[in-house]
């Protein structure tokens, strides 16, 4: 029998049977077949001999294994399931009337931990992190192309994580059509989406709902939209009537998409700037704005980074406290793993007692429906946001 497979040590097994959740650390592996390359598939099993999952394998990791299905199916049904299952969830919950671009596989939120897959109207941007999702590649693409039926397929496995997987960028078509970009809507409003050039897969699709919220309560107001991207808030904000936004991002590509996402619109009361975001805080002094957004880029990106990133969003936060006018909003975010909602709320407090401003909070961050949290995978609730009055 050249069955490959990993032994948990005794106990170590309730983590799957009773948590079900999808990694496995090396510390919890007592014994593995030696013929288990980094990315192979492995079935698991109890230190008793009972069967528990199967999962892909990196065991030079402390991250060493991932859980794909708790049966024994083979793995081109587990796939077929999983990304059927993945579509049907969105086409139930998306009015594609009005938005036409989602994140399709959201990793271990779907079952599919280290894959990435993000719908912009029919072509798809995929993203592979890990290496067993890198062996898996050719039945992914396969089984996207018999669901979706997309007229491109663009691979964007960029991520810092494949480094700790020793796997090299890689990033093209895989699969029809080269489209570079696509314009689609987002909530009624259009989007040029790069698909090539832009951050991530090129859109930030997991605030859509934050982007709703803003255009809903902008009418009449001033905007500052800090770390504009492409445009995503200010352009809402702007369909909600506002009556000025200013938008600013250090990025000169990003600036220029936001610039044509703008005139796609017609907008005419939109100043774009370059610029570093702390450097205009510093010397603005705010007066002229009465709703502010701060979704910066994500300060930590590993543990270590933890007390500096917190620094970073406490003296951000307490700049726009300190200069605004009263009666401002401010949507302030954080996409920092790292750093969680109760952490974020107490950097968010120390920054407006510094400031003695009375701030309430308003809403919480509203989850977009395609950024599905698995209950048995906190750590996918990575984007969390505060909308606040700022008295």
């Amino acid at each position: 029998m050249n069955e490959k497979r990993v032994i948990l040590k005794k106990g170590k097994e309730r983590s799957i049977q009773q948590n079900r959740h999808p990694w496995i650390f090396s510390g919890a592996i007592d014994s593995a077949s030696e013929s288990i390359l980094p990315g192979d598939l492995a079935f698991i099993y109890s230190f008793d001999g009972e069967f528990l999952a199967q999962g892909y394998f990196n065991l030079e990791n402390s991250l060493a294994g991932r859980i794909l299905s708790f049966n024994k199916k083979p793995i081109q049904e587990v796939i077929a399931e999983k990304i059927k299952a993945a579509k049907n969830l969105r086409l139930s919950l998306m009015d594609l009337s009005s938005t036409n671009c989602f994140r399709l596989i959201n990793a271990e939120e779907d079952g599919l931990s280290g894959l990435i897959v993000d719908s912009y109207d029919q072509v798809l941007v995929m993203q592979i992190n890990t290496a067993g999702m890198q062996q898996l590649k050719q039945i992914i693409i396969e089984t996207l192309c018999k669901e979706m039926s997309p007229l491109s397929i663009y691979e964007k496995s960029t991520s810092r994580a494949r480094s700790q997987e020793d796997l090299p960028p890689e990033e093209g078509f895989v699969y029809g059509k080269e489209i570079p970009e696509i314009t689609v809507q987002e909530n009624g409003v259009s989007f040029i989406v790069s698909i090539v050039e832009g951050q991530k897969t090129g859109f930030f699709l997991d605030q859509r709902e934050m982007r709703k919220k803003v255009g809903q309560l902008s009418k009449g107001r001033r905007l500052l939209n800090c770390f504009s991207y492409s445009g995503g808030f200010s352009l809402h904000a702007l369909k909600g009537g506002a009556s000025h936004v200013t938008s600013i991002d250090s990025c000169a590509k990003a600036s220029a998409l936001c610039q044509r996402n703008s005139d796609l619109a017609g907008f005419s009361n939109h100043i774009i700037l370059q610029e570093d975001v702390f450097d205009f805080l510093k010397k603005d002094d705010l007066k002229s704005y009465d709703f502010i957004i701060l979704d910066p880029p994500a300060f930590a990106k590993k543990r270590g980074e933890i007390d500096a990133a917190a620094l970073g969003y406490q003296q951000i936060n307490e700049t726009v406290f300190k200069q605004c006018n009263p009666g401002t909003l401010l949507l302030t975010c954080s996409c920092s793993y790292y750093i969680d909602m109760d952490h974020f709320k107490q950097i968010v407090f120390k920054a407006a007692s510094s400031s003695k401003r009375e701030v309430k909070i308003l809403s919480r961050h509203i989850q977009a429906l395609d950024h599905p949290v698995s209950l048995y995978h906190p750590e996918g609730d990575y984007l969390k946001s505060l909308l606040l009055w700022i008295e």
